[in-house]
């Protein structure tokens, strides 16, 4: 039993006492639940120019600049391409992504239903115009029908990319 209550035991049991003491009578600090963002940052918005190409038969096109706002978070993509279809009447393509200096356009099975030759052309042509005129990082717009490569729809050989004349 002598050798439990030597002095340096009683001294050892008093400095793990005062240490328990002092560690509950520290406050504890409340950690912030997400970094505050730069007060510019946060109500910060991008404006994105898209050179829409209208169909103008038998004409060409009419090149039209709308001015597009992109919020935080938002993708430039999707907002384009949902600001193209508005305006010309037409179906939204499914995506569009950018790969090795081209736009991939993912289009529904249906896009150009309801249209002759000349329709399809007219708009196809116009969505690729908009997106390469609007997106600098593309030279080329390839198409795939609901996100498998498809030789054609109904009268346009997708096989071939679309490049500004």
């Amino acid at each position: 039993m002598r050798k439990y209550l030597s002095v340096y035991n009683l001294l050892g049991l008093l400095v793990f006492a005062l240490g328990l003491f002092v560690y509950w009578q520290s406050p504890v600090p409340n950690p912030p639940k997400a970094l505050p963002l730069p007060a510019d940052e946060a109500a910060r918005e991008e404006k994105l120019t898209l050179n829409l190409y209208r169909p103008d038969p038998p004409r060409g096109f009419l090149r039209e600049p709308v001015v597009l706002e992109v919020g935080l978070g938002e993708n430039p993509y999707e907002k384009a391409l949902l600001a193209w279809a508005q305006a010309t009447g037409s179906p939204t393509p499914l995506g569009l992504f950018a790969a090795e200096g081209r736009l991939v356009v993912d289009l529904p099975e249906d896009f150009v239903r309801g249209l002759d030759a000349e329709g399809e052309v007219y708009r196809l042509y116009s969505l690729a115009y908009t997106l390469l005129a609007t997106f600098p990082e593309g030279s080329e717009v390839r198409f795939l029908v609901e996100g498998q490569p498809s030789p054609g729809l109904a009268h346009l050989d997708l096989e071939v990319p679309v490049r500004l004349p």
